[in-house]
């Protein structure tokens, strides 16, 4: 399998195959402005983009289990973490997503929620005030920093599959297709529900009811991204929200509630959000891009798209089929599979 990307690469998190693990001394990286080939490996399950780095989970050629992969600037905070993480199992359900996929996210506002064992959430208000609260200041801070922590723990939360988060807040989904979101009250409409302070306040999980018995099966897949969130039916069908007044991608029907997205009348089998882009791969191994494209996070040749616009890998489709996509805050990954 391979893994293809596109757009911001200041921290090199884009390579992979060129010893893409941090700045070179006398060489500031370039965006990648096409989708490029940057990892070949025998299976390719997940990629997790941060703002400085990408993590991928992956098999290599000949190897029996997955592995964690990075390419890029990866904080010591999230070093600390992992690290933390090897020999605890109390905050992790899963030691081979140790950063990412189901138990962690952090939000662009710097808030952190991590989901642990009793079905619930732990939320600080930084990485820093996780690691000093869980793991004892795993940071090893000099004398007199001051670790005071604040942590919330939401409870009641079974059977939690993803966990994904925007600008200013966190979306869950569980495995019977529930979604819960919380956040900053001041953008209720990243929310995607009705929010009232005694019974449903924003910044406590809350369900979106509007995603519950939808005409084509329940949610299998969520993204979030800048102001904007998504939300994959089993039957196929793309349902997006945020804030129209924030977010820079123009997504017509789009409002504060989910509201269907139709991509040139496409299933749509996998989606990804960005700050300020979404990229879609359709049933048919069709794929789109829509919105900024400064960086080259569309993999086009303009400096936006207004519209769902179709890209062109290039791929020899007789051996080659595209089976997901991601994106991070100002690039997008696609990964590919070879046959025969």
């Amino acid at each position: 399998m391979e893994l293809y990307a596109t757009g911001f690469n200041a921290w090199n998190q884009l390579r992979f195959e060129d010893g893409g693990n941090g700045l070179h001394l006398h060489q500031e990286p370039d965006d990648i402005r096409v989708f490029t080939r940057v990892l070949s490996d025998d299976a390719i399950d997940h990629v997790d983009p941060f703002i400085s780095y990408t993590l991928v989970r992956s098999r290599p050629a000949g190897g029996l289990s997955f592995r964690l992969r990075s390419a890029g600037m990866v904080p010591k905070e999230h070093d600390a973490l992992r690290a933390a993480a090897d020999d605890d199992d109390d905050i992790y359900k899963s030691q081979s997503a140790k950063l990412g996929h189901v138990n962690f996210a952090e939000a662009s506002n710097g808030f952190v929620i991590v989901y642990g064992r009793l079905d619930t959430f732990h939320q600080y208000q930084s990485m820093r005030d996780l690691l000093s609260h869980k793991y004892n200041n795993n940071l090893k801070e000099t004398p007199g920093t001051d670790t005071t922590t604040t942590q919330h723990t939401f409870s009641g939360f079974p059977n939690v599959v993803q966990l994904v988060a925007y600008e200013t807040g966190f979306a869950a989904l569980s495995s019977t297709g529930q979604v819960w979101t919380w956040g900053d009250e001041r953008y209720a409409a990243c929310l995607g529900r009705d929010v009232d302070d005694d019974t449903s306040p924003p910044n406590k999980p809350g369900l979106v009811t509007d995603l519950e018995d939808l005409p084509t099966g329940p949610i299998t897949k969520i993204a979030a991204g800048g102001y904007t969130l998504a939300a994959l039916t089993a039957g196929n069908d793309l349902y997006c929200w945020g804030d129209r007044g924030r977010s820079a991608v123009i997504l017509d029907d789009m409002g504060d509630r989910p509201t269907p997205i139709v991509i040139d009348d496409n299933d749509i089998a996998d989606i990804g959000v960005g700050d300020q882009h979404l990229i879609a791969l359709t049933v048919d191994g069709e794929l789109f891009t829509i919105g900024n494209n400064s960086n080259g996070q569309l993999g086009l040749q303009a400096s936006s798209a207004a519209s769902w616009t179709r890209v062109d890998l290039g791929l020899d489709t007789a051996r080659q089929s595209i089976v997901g996509v991601a994106a991070g805050s100002r690039n997008s990954f696609v990964i590919v599979r070879n046959q025969g």
